[in-house]
C-alpha cells in the first residue's frame, strides 16, 4: 500500500517544466482529409498566407508557455519534405 506522501512524490517525478516544439516550416491542409475534417475549412487560401498565420499562432504559443514559466526549446522544421496538415 502507498502512502500520500510516496504517491505524491512519484507523480512530481512524472512532471517537466520544459517542451519541444517545432516551428513549422510550411503549413497546408492534406488534401486526403480536408473534405471531411472542419479545422481545414480554409483549404482555399494561399499556402504563404497559411504558413504565416501557422508560424504567428506558434510563436504566440511558445510566448505564453515561456510567461507561464514553462522552459520552451524551439527546432526549425524544414519545407522538404512535404508534411500536410
Amino acid at each position: 500500500m502507498y502512502s500520500w506522501s510516496m504517491t505524491q512524490s512519484a507523480a512530481h517525478a512524472q512532471n517537466t517544466d520544459s517542451v519541444l516544439m517545432i516551428r513549422p516550416g510550411r503549413f497546408y491542409p492534406n488534401p486526403e482529409t480536408a473534405a471531411d475534417n472542419a479545422f481545414q475549412r480554409d483549404a482555399n487560401r494561399d499556402l504563404d498566407a497559411l504558413t504565416l498565420v501557422a508560424r504567428n499562432e506558434f510563436d504566440a504559443a511558445v510566448q505564453t508557455l515561456r510567461a507561464a514559466g514553462v522552459n520552451v526549446h524551439v527546432f526549425e522544421d524544414t519545407a522538404e519534405p512535404e508534411k500536410p496538415d
